[in-house]
């Protein structure tokens, strides 16, 4: 019995003085997530969006991926993108008549870019991706797992004809 009470307590201790991380937080395993949340905060404020865009909130929409939305909005939720705030959505589907900075599609979802495409098209939203193909198929951005580093692949005249225009930062880390 004191063998089992010895084992219980340390465990209690854990989980009680918050060593373990309660539930909504993103456990720090999830390197994936938080890396592609990093990246879109990153293009949020390293990309010159049109001046019509710089007004209201600054919105970025995750379709697909509950641990990329989570990293995303515990992280970077409630900094700033220059004087706007920014407001981050789990999306289920793609939204109706919905103004979007950036718009993350996950590769579970990938049947959705097309519309996205057509959709977004004159709307200066970045359209941003994870899986092979889709840099022809209307993303401006897909990420990729290069010998398990996570990168990116960035189509810049397609950013341009969107008025969004990519800085020398995003250039550089692009591969």
């Amino acid at each position: 019995m004191f063998r089992l009470y010895s084992l219980l307590i340390p465990l209690l201790l854990v989980t009680s003085s918050g060593i373990m991380p309660p539930q909504g937080i993103i456990p720090e395993d999830n390197t994936v997530a938080m890396v592609r949340a990093n990246y879109l905060w990153q293009f949020s404020n390293y990309i010159n969006w049109p001046t019509e865009t710089k007004k209201g909130k600054f919105i970025v929409g995750i379709l697909g991926s509950e641990p990329v939305f989570e990293a995303m909005a515990e992280k970077y939720g409630t900094k700033p993108i220059g004087n706007q705030t920014m407001d981050v959505l789990n999306l289920s589907e793609l939204p109706n008549n919905q103004y979007l900075h950036i718009l993350f599609i996950d590769k579970s979802k990938k049947a959705e870019l097309a519309k996205a495409t057509k959709e977004f098209k004159d709307k200066n939203t970045l359209i941003v991706t994870n899986w092979e193909g889709a840099m022809g198929a209307g993303s401006d951005i897909n990420f990729k797992n290069l010998d398990g580093v996570i990168r990116y692949e960035i189509d810049k005249k397609g950013m341009e004809d969107k008025k969004i225009i990519p800085g020398t930062k995003i250039l550089q880390w692009a591969i």
